[in-house]
Protein backbone atom coordinates (compact mmCIF):
# COMPACT_ATOMS: atom_id res chain seq x y z
CA UNK A 1 0.00 0.00 0.00
CA UNK A 2 1.44 3.35 -1.05
CA UNK A 3 1.42 6.54 0.96
CA UNK A 4 -1.37 8.94 0.02
CA UNK A 5 -1.03 12.63 -0.60
CA UNK A 6 -2.94 14.57 2.05
CA UNK A 7 -4.18 18.06 1.28
CA UNK A 8 -4.56 20.27 4.35
CA UNK A 9 -6.08 23.71 4.58
CA UNK A 10 -3.46 25.69 6.49
CA UNK A 11 -5.16 29.09 6.24
CA UNK A 12 -8.67 30.39 5.67
CA UNK A 13 -9.97 33.91 6.04
CA UNK A 14 -13.07 35.64 4.72
CA UNK A 15 -14.70 39.04 4.89
CA UNK A 16 -18.15 40.32 4.08
CA UNK A 17 -18.56 41.68 0.59
CA UNK A 18 -20.75 44.68 -0.11
CA UNK A 19 -20.99 47.20 -2.89
CA UNK A 20 -18.44 49.36 -1.02
CA UNK A 21 -15.94 46.64 -0.05
CA UNK A 22 -12.95 45.47 -2.06
CA UNK A 23 -11.35 42.04 -2.47
CA UNK A 24 -8.31 41.18 -0.37
CA UNK A 25 -5.10 42.92 -1.39
CA UNK A 26 -1.73 41.21 -1.29
CA UNK A 27 -0.72 43.53 1.56
CA UNK A 28 -3.71 42.38 3.67
CA UNK A 29 -2.95 38.74 2.93
CA UNK A 30 0.76 39.14 3.84
CA UNK A 31 -0.20 40.81 7.13
CA UNK A 32 -2.64 38.00 8.00
CA UNK A 33 -0.03 35.34 7.16
CA UNK A 34 2.59 37.10 9.31
CA UNK A 35 0.13 37.26 12.23
CA UNK A 36 -0.54 33.53 11.90
CA UNK A 37 3.20 32.84 11.44
CA UNK A 38 2.63 31.01 8.15
CA UNK A 39 5.48 30.81 5.65
CA UNK A 40 4.38 30.01 2.13
CA UNK A 41 6.13 27.22 0.26
CA UNK A 42 6.56 26.96 -3.51
CA UNK A 43 4.06 24.08 -3.74
CA UNK A 44 1.29 25.68 -1.63
CA UNK A 45 -2.05 26.07 -3.38
CA UNK A 46 -3.41 29.59 -3.10
CA UNK A 47 -7.11 30.29 -3.68
CA UNK A 48 -8.71 33.70 -3.50
CA UNK A 49 -12.13 34.67 -4.72
CA UNK A 50 -15.72 35.64 -4.20
CA UNK A 51 -18.53 33.44 -2.90
CA UNK A 52 -22.07 34.49 -3.55
CA UNK A 53 -24.36 34.56 -0.53
CA UNK A 54 -27.71 32.83 -0.26
CA UNK A 55 -30.99 33.17 1.58
CA UNK A 56 -33.17 30.13 2.14
CA UNK A 57 -35.95 30.96 4.55
CA UNK A 58 -34.55 30.51 8.04
CA UNK A 59 -30.86 30.56 7.07
CA UNK A 60 -28.74 32.94 5.06
CA UNK A 61 -25.19 33.98 4.33
CA UNK A 62 -23.84 37.25 2.96
CA UNK A 63 -21.62 37.57 -0.08
CA UNK A 64 -17.96 37.23 0.90
CA UNK A 65 -14.41 37.42 -0.30
CA UNK A 66 -12.16 34.57 0.80
CA UNK A 67 -8.53 33.48 0.91
CA UNK A 68 -7.55 29.80 1.31
CA UNK A 69 -4.14 28.21 1.35
CA UNK A 70 -3.79 24.45 1.01
CA UNK A 71 -0.64 22.41 1.49
CA UNK A 72 -0.11 18.88 0.19
CA UNK A 73 2.08 16.33 1.93
CA UNK A 74 2.60 12.59 2.02
CA UNK A 75 0.95 10.82 4.94
CA UNK A 76 3.25 9.86 7.79
CA UNK A 77 4.18 6.27 8.62
CA UNK A 78 1.80 6.39 11.60
CA UNK A 79 -1.09 7.62 9.43
CA UNK A 80 -0.34 4.88 6.89
CA UNK A 81 -0.41 2.20 9.62
CA UNK A 82 -3.72 3.53 10.98
CA UNK A 83 -5.19 3.51 7.46
CA UNK A 84 -4.00 -0.07 6.90
CA UNK A 85 -5.52 -1.23 10.21
CA UNK A 86 -8.81 0.50 9.43
CA UNK A 87 -8.90 -1.08 5.98
CA UNK A 88 -8.24 -4.56 7.41
CA UNK A 89 -10.98 -3.99 9.99
CA UNK A 90 -13.50 -2.88 7.29
CA UNK A 91 -12.60 -5.91 5.14
CA UNK A 92 -13.16 -8.26 8.09
CA UNK A 93 -16.47 -6.58 8.99
CA UNK A 94 -17.60 -6.79 5.37
CA UNK A 95 -16.71 -10.48 5.27
CA UNK A 96 -18.73 -11.12 8.44
CA UNK A 97 -21.75 -9.25 7.09
CA UNK A 98 -21.63 -11.20 3.82
CA UNK A 99 -21.36 -14.48 5.76
CA UNK A 100 -24.37 -13.56 7.91
CA UNK A 101 -26.36 -12.77 4.76
CA UNK A 102 -25.27 -16.08 3.24
CA UNK A 103 -26.49 -17.99 6.32
CA UNK A 104 -29.86 -16.20 6.25
CA UNK A 105 -30.31 -16.92 2.54
CA UNK A 106 -29.26 -20.53 2.98
CA UNK A 107 -31.87 -21.03 5.72
CA UNK A 108 -34.51 -19.31 3.61
CA UNK A 109 -33.98 -21.46 0.53
CA UNK A 110 -33.42 -24.81 2.31
CA UNK A 111 -37.07 -24.97 3.37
Amino acid sequence: MEKKIISEEIFYECKRASMFSKPYTWGEIKKMLEEEKINLLDDDIFLSGFEEGWDEGDSARDDMYFVKIRRERFETDEELEIRKKNLEKRIEESKNIRYEQYIKLKKEFEK
